[in-house]
């Protein structure tokens, strides 16, 4: 795929633009709502029916370590990736448990509730440092590359893309090619999860608006098919936004790789 064209790219705005702290003050600050509540719920039940030894890649996972708070228990390494270097450093600041990093204990807690175990003070710290140990590389990615995670070799059981794929479209062409490309990190048999918003074409924080590429149930479905997934173990459930958010809701699909 050229990258070289005239207009900027989704992803370099991003990457001039985007203010990780910012981001995470407005949309992370107060407790999960109801649409963290579903994507973790969809990932959870995602996950009861992978194994429980997974090499896990975060692909475009920003400044936010919600999906790895869920991943950790069912992988035994996660590799963490996103195109934006301030982003990269936010999660490197929590790993290292750095006094300025951002507070994920709600989210923790979150995940553990919809699991069904404890939430304990005992508990969360416990998930915490799992999520530590368990994440041990970090890395630039480039959703628009056909090498999207430049000389790595590596392919992986699980990939986990949480509203990043429509935020590096400018259109549904291109969202497909980009689903391509991700795709192939993934191992035949392996399993890829998405959640992208629905109904809008911006993505507002602060002042400042990102373009998204509106998909719909189709668009996704057809995706996944072009990546070469097995169409018929395509899962996909929608929920719909609060009012005055800007978008209509969240869309969260998965589906397992063909291995022939």
């Amino acid at each position: 795929m050229n990258k070289e064209i005239n207009m900027l790219r989704n992803e370099d705005k991003y990457a001039l633009e985007f203010d990780p702290r910012e981001y995470l003050n407005e949309y992370y600050l107060i407790q999960p709502d109801v649409e963290d509540r579903f994507v973790v719920e969809f990932m959870v039940k995602a996950l009861r029916k992978m194994p429980s030894d997974l090499l896990t890649l975060e692909f475009g996972g920003g400044p936010t370590l919600f999906a790895v708070a869920t991943l950790a228990p069912q992988s035994r390494e996660i590799h963490f990736c996103d195109y934006v270097t301030a982003s990269l450093d936010e999660v490197r600041h929590w790993l290292a448990d750095e006094p300025d990093a951002f507070d994920w204990t709600s989210y923790i807690r979150l995940s553990l509730e919809i699991e069904g175990q404890p939430t304990t003070p005992e508990a969360v710290a416990e998930r915490r440092t799992e999520m530590r140990h368990k994440v041990t590389r970090l890395s630039r990615c480039d959703a628009l590359s056909d090498a999207p995670l430049d000389r790595c070799q590596l392919k992986y059981d699980l990939v986990v893309a949480q509203t990043v794929t429509d935020t590096a479209a400018n259109n549904v062409a291109e969202w497909m090619q980009i689903m391509r490309n991700i795709g192939t990190l993934v191992v035949p048999g392996g399993w890829f999860l998405i959640s992208v918003l629905t109904g809008t074409r911006a993505y507002i924080v602060g002042e400042k608006r990102f373009p998204y590429v509106d998909l719909s149930d189709e668009d996704i479905y057809r995706g996944y098919l072009a990546a070469g997934f097995d169409t018929e173990t395509f899962y996909l459930e929608r929920i719909d936004a609060p009012t005055g958010r800007g978008y209509a809701g969240v869309a969260s699909a998965t589906a397992r790789k063909l291995t022939h």
